[in-house]
């Protein structure tokens, strides 16, 4: 199975960090009204753009691994699954980003078959590179591949807790290690 994983929210708790790095040097308020926009992937303005186009490496350095990411991907790639990492990180919107990325998947020792940057148009990677299932957290990005016939599970995070789109979801990587299992299992 190939099996296409996002990286922030889903690999990583990066709206956490983001908070906390906004939390900390936003003093007007002016970034943190923006902050779920932002984190689906829409920059509202300038000053937004501008923030973020200052911090992100530092945001993204400093974000966390999420419980249980390394020995899950660990066990699906020694059953033979192959991991895509398909994220909008990437050189085109956050400079320095790639090189950030491979050596933060190095140290935390996460193995993948190939990564794709710059990946704001998933569905469409999905197809081209044949993937079986995307885990994202971006609910658009879940919707558009659901609708090109591949299947999607939504990670839950603080921006899309409220969604009530038909998607399955899940909150942890044990929880979405069985939702793979049990959907290969039934040929989903």
């Amino acid at each position: 199975m190939r099996i296409g994983i996002d990286i922030d929210d889903v690999m990583t708790n990066t709206s956490e960090a983001m908070r906390e790095y906004i939390e900390k040097y936003d003093k007007n308020g002016e970034i943190s009204d923006h902050m779920e926009e932002v984190m689906r992937g829409e920059i509202p303005n300038e000053q937004v753009a501008k923030f973020f186009a200052d911090n992100i490496v530092a945001i993204l350095k400093s974000a966390k691994l999420k419980e249980n990411v390394s020995q899950v991907i660990r066990r699906l790639r020694e059953e033979e699954n192959e991991i895509y990492i398909i994220t909008a990180r990437g050189e085109d919107r956050f400079q320095g980003s790639q090189e950030i990325t491979l050596d933060y998947l190095a140290k935390n020792q996460i193995g993948y078959t190939k990564i794709i940057f710059n990946a704001f148009r998933k569905a469409e990677l999905c197809e081209e590179n044949k993937i079986d299932v995307l885990v994202d957290d971006a609910i658009k990005h879940c919707l558009a591949v659901k609708e090109k016939g591949i299947r999607s599970i939504l990670f839950v995070s603080d921006v899309n807790q409220n969604c009530t789109a038909e998607i399955e979801k899940v909150t942890n990587w044990i929880e979405l290690e069985e939702k793979l299992k049990v959907g290969e299992k039934n040929g989903i």
